[in-house]
């Protein structure tokens, strides 16, 4: 299991100093562009609720959430987009390396509803400097709440990098607009992880949600 006390020693069981890139690398990034719980718009007439309800209840895993980083005033996707993105540094050889991180989007394998909306099982699609992390299974909520907002979360899953090393990840998508004839929603994210790597990002993002075909 992964240790949390053990990016904060060398080898040597030593404190290890947080590297002053990694500082100015953590402000470039930041979670500051983040909107908890923003105003919901739906493309017709239901609260937070209903509109979850539909959209999401109707969807038969497995299918597939694609993710890009939009622009607020247009909600859509920019151009040359790579994903939504949190940057830091961190590694298992070269502790100080700049690195990015991507999530183009996830598959979500299993889902079943909840008292305030839905719990599924998903994979993410994702990169970090172009390699691809080891995941597994990572357990997400779908939540909607009484005063007409909404939102995803992924809390406290762990992956794995060949370069970087084992990190906690967090991920939360505020929710801003449904738009259930055309399956897209849009909002605020924030991105963290911690451990061998270290990183977070913020922004406004897009989802597009498709069922798989095959």
């Amino acid at each position: 299991m992964f240790d949390r006390n053990r990016d904060a020693t060398s080898r040597g069981g030593a404190p290890r100093a947080l590297p002053l890139s990694f500082v100015l690398l953590a402000g470039c990034g930041g979670t500051g562009r983040f909107v908890d719980q923003p105003r919901l718009t739906v493309d017709k007439p239901e609260d937070a609720r209903q509109a979850v309800g539909e959209l999401f209840g109707l969807m038969t895993p497995p299918y597939s959430v694609q993710l890009c980083e939009a622009d607020v005033a247009s909600r859509e996707c920019k151009k040359e987009h790579r994903g939504i993105s949190a940057k830091g540094v961190g590694g298992l050889l070269l502790p100080i390396l700049p690195l990015t991180l991507y999530v183009q989007g996830m598959e979500v394998r299993r889902q079943h509803q909840s008292l305030d909306g839905f719990v599924f099982d998903a994979s993410l699609h994702a990169t970090v400097d172009a390699i691809s992390p080891l995941c597994g299974v990572v357990e997400g909520t779908i939540v909607s709440r009484g005063n007409n907002t909404a939102s995803v979360q992924l809390k406290n899953f762990y992956c794995n990098w060949a370069l970087v090393g084992n990190v906690l990840v967090n991920a939360d998508l505020s929710i801003d607009s449904i738009d259930l004839k055309g399956r897209v929603v849009t909002g605020f994210y924030r991105i963290t992880f911690h451990g061998t790597g270290n990183a977070t990002g913020s922004g406004y993002y897009r989802a597009v949600i498709t069922m798989k075909t095959s």
